[in-house]
């Protein structure tokens, strides 16, 4: 691996997830509030740090005290790039600001070299994106590193986003022989199953492999009801909205209204409703008869207490989609139930129609994201049918064995992707532009960022078509 390009660029929450908890060792009598503050609150106020710093008196050896008010600067610096200072946008810290951190954890080591400060100096190093010189600390003092779980983790992580797999496979079979390494850290597992696919392995563990290479037992579609039939045979794509009661209220509807507003003479909607209940049969209803031009339909399914019942809703559309195939003499767009369409479906139709399946991806992405389920265009083809039935199976054998693990709608998208020898009729399209976090004016639609209560240019327009058409 050589300049990090991707792992530069990826989501601040990648870089963000293994800098979460930092351990300085003893820091005497400092006032315990002040670490609160950086770790717990993740303040970058370095203004009101300094002042405290100046006031307060650890009692420890003058270089140690230095070396840890150094230290805590340095985390306050960093806590800038945290994902939830931005609101989930995605922001580039200046070189120049980077370098302050790179600076200030270099004094920290010279001047009280020990352990904990050498693993944190590379924690805020990854955070804030100076990943050579994250890399460069951990490659130098790798024999005191070798039994530090988060040291293998960014190094791991740092092997999915450049592609590394034969490096990342050496790491793994150094993990799983000391499980302590790995802990019970979901990313940890994702990565090691990833790492094992992507070296020829169908692993059946975490996430089971299997259905990409043998039959499995067929999805049972026996508890599916049809809500509102399909009135109108109409040659619209129908665009799928998959989700439960809470979001049906909190983002759905929004959507509904975005397509309406957008797209009422190019969309179809189809709403799939996880344990519908009397008063929203009767608000998608009286939708359809408000919005008649997007022709809205809806099926449920109910699902009882589920472990990792989020997973669920998320993955459960692409079994409702290879269900609806059956039904749908259409093409048929998933999308993401909390996203908002900006522009004309003209504006890429054409790019789309010229394939049988389109997927939204982006380069500076790991495995399990290299196909995102925020958008997938099917066809209706047989080419489109066998995709999303492989998909469907792959979600539906690992649901029913228990396996409702994060990221696993994107995981059965990226695989089956990649294990298609025929993708001449398979498309691809920038997933910045067809679900974009950072609400650029030019985007198709815009997707609610990992802080999901955000006040943004997303609530923004969200709020205007709910005062538009009403809720």
């Amino acid at each position: 691996m050589s300049n990090y390009i991707r792992m530069k660029s990826a989501n601040q929450y990648y870089r963000d997830i293994f800098s979460r908890e930092l351990r300085l060792g003893s820091i005497g009598e400092l006032d315990h509030e002040i670490l609160i503050d950086l770790i717990v609150r993740k303040s970058c106020d370095t203004y009101s740090l300094t002042k405290k710093l100046a006031e307060a008196s650890s009692n420890l050896p003058e270089q140690q005290d230095k070396a840890l008010k150094i230290m805590l600067n340095a985390i306050a610096l960093a806590n800038l790039a945290s994902n939830e200072k931005w609101e989930g946008l995605q922001v580039k810290l200046p070189s120049d600001y980077i370098q302050g951190v790179i600076n200030a954890v270099s004094d920290v080591l010279d001047i009280s070299p020990n352990l904990e400060y050498l693993v944190a100096s590379i924690q805020l190093l990854f955070k804030v994106g100076a990943i050579d010189e994250a890399i460069s600390l951990i490659e130098s003092n790798f024999s005191i590193l070798n039994d530090i779980p988060v040291i293998y983790k960014i190094l791991l992580l740092t092997c999915m986003f450049e592609d590394n797999y034969e490096y990342a496979l050496m790491l793994v079979k150094l993990m799983v022989a000391d499980s302590n390494l790995i802990g019970e850290d979901p990313l940890a597992m994702l990565m090691i199953v990833t790492t094992i696919f992507k070296n020829g392995g169908y692993p059946d563990d975490y996430i089971d492999f299997s259905s990409l290479r043998s039959k499995t037992e067929d999805i049972d579609y026996s508890g599916y009801q049809w809500v509102k039939n399909v009135d109108v045979d109409s040659v619209k794509p129908t665009v799928l909205i998959a989700c439960d009661l809470k979001y049906y209220y909190e983002h759905a509807i929004g959507l509904i209204y975005s397509i309406y507003d957008t797209n009422k003479n190019n969309l179809n909607v189809h709403l799939h409703i996880y344990n519908i209940d009397g008063k929203t049969v009767d608000d998608v209803i009286n939708k359809s008869k408000k919005l008649p031009e997007i022709n809205i339909s809806c099926t449920t399914e109910s699902i009882g207490f589920e472990q990792g019942i989020n997973v669920h809703y998320a993955c459960r559309r692409f079994i409702s989609a290879n269900y609806l195939q059956k039904f749908l003499n259409r093409p048929l767009i998933i999308v993401d139930a909390d996203c908002l369409i900006r522009k004309n479906w003209n504006t890429i139709k054409f790019d789309v129609s010229k394939y049988s399946v389109v997927l939204a991806q982006s380069e500076n992405t790991p495995f399990w994201e290299k196909a995102i389920a925020g958008f997938v265009y099917l066809d209706g083809s047989e080419y489109s049918r066998r995709f999303i039935k492989k998909v469907s199976f792959f979600i539906w054998n690992n649901l029913k064995k228990g396996n409702a693990v994060w990221f696993l709608d994107q995981v059965a998208l990226s695989a089956v992707m990649e294990k298609t020898s025929d993708q001449s009729e398979m498309g691809k399209i920038d997933a910045s532009f067809m679900c974009d976090v950072n609400h650029r004016d030019n985007s198709f639609s815009w997707v609610v960022t990992t802080i999901k209560d955000a006040k943004n240019r997303y609530s923004e327009y969200k709020d205007y078509l709910l005062g538009k058409y009403g809720y």
